[in-house]
């Protein structure tokens, strides 16, 4: 009994890591009033989830930070004091996985940024990023108030100005402004809508409706009207201001044009898209978009190969309608010279075609399947000669390609000494 009261008193006065955080700073509508008279802009903290391990210091923290010389005016929110509107829709998304995050406000309320849990939490990093974008405020805000009472090109030239001020990522995070560009300059006049009017999702719907005749969407298969879907892509990427991930994302939508016309023409000519995904990676190859335009390149590009290290194949390795290589290694199944029975055992029905079968040795061809190159088959005889390397790399390469809409058809590789 005497141990049980002794437990209890002491988890009465254990305090868990993150229970006690808290910081004193006035909720956001207090927040944005205070700003709006004090002329500066506000910076708004969420701390993450009260049990979270670090929220306690992340508050100690930030209350030093508070007593800084930042010229801000400090706010929080959480689930009591909350967001309204524009600002809470962009912090739910980090607010639901309970990372700390935090808001820049202009004095007049209007979004300028949003810092994730990395720069939040380190709070000189954050003080420098903030102070970068303190500077800015009093035009950013003059701009904005432009916008909201101008009209046509006026109107989005000075959105288009203010969200210019802004990194490229919290610019497209502003939606009123970005509203403002689409609703006043839906001709693109000002070159202001490509660069933050449309985000990715926006520029393939308008593509859709040019590529299907307008509203009426009419024009289907090879009428389709590439032409205009290609005219209003160039024009976009003909704004010099359009650089980094936001022209990759275009030059992405100019890739689809050109392989939506490719497939409907005769000819197959997959050079114009090859270059678009080159220049795409060219401009980041270690951005998504990079990433994805280099994995798209491999696939269309007729000189590539694939490269298969198992002893399985997936419908990734295919390609669809057209061949393509691939150069499977078959090192580890060596056991000495002798024929060899090369299998492809594919575990769906598919309609994947496989012909010219050759056996390769550190990149040579060395000898070929007793077959006519243009036979569709599964299974083959190969000679291993006499004298080969323990260490050499031996391949079977063959041709392949699937006639399967979904690239159906995935299976083992086997290579056997007969």
């Amino acid at each position: 009994m005497k141990k049980t009261l002794l437990t209890l008193s002491l988890l009465a006065l254990t305090v868990l890591p993150g229970m006690a955080a808290t910081v004193n700073f006035p909720d956001v509508p207090q927040a944005k009033q205070q700003a709006k008279d004090a002329g500066k802009p506000a910076l708004i903290l969420w701390y993450g989830s009260d049990w979270l391990h670090d929220a306690g210091i992340l508050c100690r923290d930030w209350s030093a930070l508070s007593k800084s010389d930042l010229p801000v005016v400090f706010g929080q929110f959480d689930e009591k004091t909350g967001l309204d509107g524009e600002i809470r829709k962009k912090i739910l998304p980090l607010e639901r996985y309970n990372l700390p995050t935090s808001v820049l406000l202009a004095p007049d309320g209007t979004f300028m940024a949003t810092f994730g849990p990395t720069v939040t939490r380190d709070t000189e990093l954050l003080k420098k990023s903030v102070s970068k974008l303190v500077s800015k405020a009093p035009e950013f805000m003059s701009l904005a108030a432009k916008a909201r009472a101008s009209k046509g090109v006026e109107a989005a030239k000075a959105a288009g100005q203010a969200l210019s001020m802004l990194r490229v990522t919290d610019a497209m995070l502003n939606q009123e402004l970005r509203k403002i560009i689409n609703k006043e300059d839906p001709n693109d006049e000002s070159g202001y809508r490509a660069l933050f009017g449309m985000d990715h999702l926006d520029m393939y719907g308008q593509m859709g409706l040019i590529l299907k005749g307008g509203p009426d969407g009419k024009l289907e298969g090879a009428k389709r009207d590439f032409a205009g879907a290609e005219a209003f892509v160039r024009k976009a990427l003909a704004n010099k201001e359009l650089k980094g991930e936001r022209r990759q994302q275009w030059l992405a939508g100019l890739y689809y044009v050109q392989r939506l016309q490719m497939e409907h023409s005769e000819k197959k000519d997959r050079s114009a898209m090859l270059a678009t995904l080159k220049e795409i990676v060219a401009i980041n190859p270690d951005s998504e978009c990079g990433k994805g335009a280099a994995k798209f390149y491999h696939y269309w590009d007729p000189k590539s190969v694939t490269e298969i290290n198992s002893n399985f194949y997936i419908r990734g390795n295919q390609t669809l309608r057209f061949e393509k290589d691939w150069h499977v290694n078959v090192s580890s199944s060596i056991k000495g010279p002798g024929v060899y029975v090369f299998s492809l055992i594919p575990m769906e029905n598919g309609s994947m075609v496989t012909r010219n079968y050759r056996l390769a040795v550190n990149g040579k061809v060395v000898s070929t399947a007793n077959i006519k190159p243009d036979v569709n088959t599964k299974s083959v005889e190969l000679t291993v000669p006499a004298g080969i390397s323990p260490n050499a790399k031996v391949e079977v390469w063959l041709t392949a390609q699937s006639n399967d809409h979904w690239l159906e058809c995935s299976g083992f590789i086997e290579m056997k000494k007969k």
